[in-house]
C-alpha cells in the first residue's frame, strides 16, 4: 500500500473501469492508503474501504453485468400517477424514476453495514443536500478537529459519521432518476452535482498527495430521446463543465478510453469497461510510480 490519495470519478455503470484500475495497482503494490468517490466512483470506493479483496470486486462487477438490472426498482405507483397530477395541477408525489432501495440492500450486504467510523479504511464521499444546496462531504480522515483547510470551503459541510451503504447510495442518487436519499437531516442526491471527481475534498482533508481517475465521456448524443437519456446526458454535461472549471490538484489524472456505448444503466457494459481500465492502467504504472516517488 502506498501512501496516497485516490480520487474516483462518477459515470454511471462506467464506474466499473475502476475496478480495473485498482487490479493494476494491486499488482504493482500500489493500492492507496486513502480513497475518496463520488457518485459510480463512490460505489467502489466504498467497497474498497470496507475491505473488499479486489478479486471479489472484479467478481461483483461479473455478476452485475449480468444480473444487474434486477437490482432497478422503478416507481410505478408514482410514474402512473405523475402524469394525471400535472393536468390536475396537483403537487406531484414522483420523485425519482427509480426508488433505490434494491441498489442500497445490495451495497449493505456487501459492506456488512459497516460505519465509516467502524473498521472502514480512509474513505471520503460527498453527496449534495438539496435542503441546503450544501455540499455534504462523509469522512473519516479526521482524527481529531476538522482542520482548517476543510473549514475554508463555502458551501461544504463534514460529517464524520454514517453508514457507508447509505452514504454510497446517496452519492449515487442522480437527480430524477433516483430518489433523494434522507441521512439524519439531509436530503441528498448525488455527489456529482457538485463535486464529480472530489480531488479537491481530498486534499482539503489533509492528503497531499492525490492521484484522479475520471471516466468521463467524449460527448456523444444520447443513444435516444428518453428520458433517462435526456437526464443522463445534461447530468454529464454539468459535471464535466463544473470539472474543468475546478483546479485540479492532483498528481495525475487518469483517463482510461471506455465503451462509447457505456452510460448509466449499461450493466451490460461493465466487464468491458473493468478491462479498459486495466489495462489503461498497466500501460501508466512507470508514470504512476515516477509521480508518487516525488516527494510532495
Amino acid at each position: 500500500m502506498a501512501d496516497y490519495g485516490l480520487a474516483l470519478a462518477g459515470g454511471g455503470t462506467r464506474g466499473a473501469a475502476h475496478v480495473g484500475v485498482l487490479t493494476a495497482l494491486e499488482e504493482e503494490g500500489l493500492l492507496p492508503s486513502q480513497i475518496a468517490g463520488a457518485s459510480a466512483g463512490s460505489i467502489v470506493a466504498g467497497l474498497y474501504a470496507s475491505g473488499m479483496g479486489i478479486g471479489e470486486m472484479r467478481d461483483t462487477v461479473r455478476w452485475l453485468a449480468k444480473h444487474g438490472k434486477n437490482l432497478i426498482d422503478p416507481d410505478v405507483f408514482g410514474i402512473a400517477l405523475f402524469l394525471p397530477q400535472i393536468i390536475l395541477g396537483k403537487q406531484t408525489s414522483l420523485r425519482g424514476l427509480i426508488k433505490g432501495n434494491r441498489l442500497q440492500n445490495f451495497l449493505c450486504d456487501l459492506t456488512m453495514n459497516m460505519d465509516i467510523q467502524g473498521k472502514c479504511k480512509g474513505i471520503l464521499i460527498p453527496a449534495v443536500d438539496i435542503n441546503s444546496g450544501d455540499t455534504v462531504v462523509f469522512t473519516n480522515l479526521f482524527h481529531e478537529q476538522i482542520p482548517l483547510s476543510a473549514l475554508r470551503l463555502e458551501h461544504v459541510k463534514w460529517e464524520r459519521s454514517g453508514s457507508l451503504c447509505e452514504i454510497m447510495m446517496a452519492s449515487s442518487s442522480v437527480p430524477a432518476i433516483f430518489r433523494p436519499r434522507p441521512i439524519k437531516n439531509f436530503l441528498l442526491v448525488d455527489g456529482g452535482v457538485t463535486n464529480n471527481l472530489p480531488v479537491d475534498l481530498l486534499i482539503a482533508a489533509g492528503v497531499p498527495k492525490v492521484l484522479g481517475v475520471d471516466i468521463g465521456e467524449k460527448y456523444e448524443k444520447p443513444h435516444d430521446d428518453s428520458i433517462i437519456e435526456i437526464a443522463y446526458h445534461s447530468f454529464s454535461v454539468m459535471s464535466r463543465d463544473l470539472k474543468d472549471c475546478g483546479s485540479g490538484g492532483e498528481v495525475m489524472l487518469l483517463k482510461p478510453t471506455l465503451p462509447k456505448d457505456a452510460g448509466l444503466l449499461t450493466f451490460d457494459c461493465m466487464e468491458e469497461c473493468m478491462d479498459s481500465g486495466y489495462v489503461y492502467t498497466k500501460q501508466m504504472i512507470p508514470r504512476i510510480r515516477k509521480v508518487l516517488e516525488k516527494r510532495s
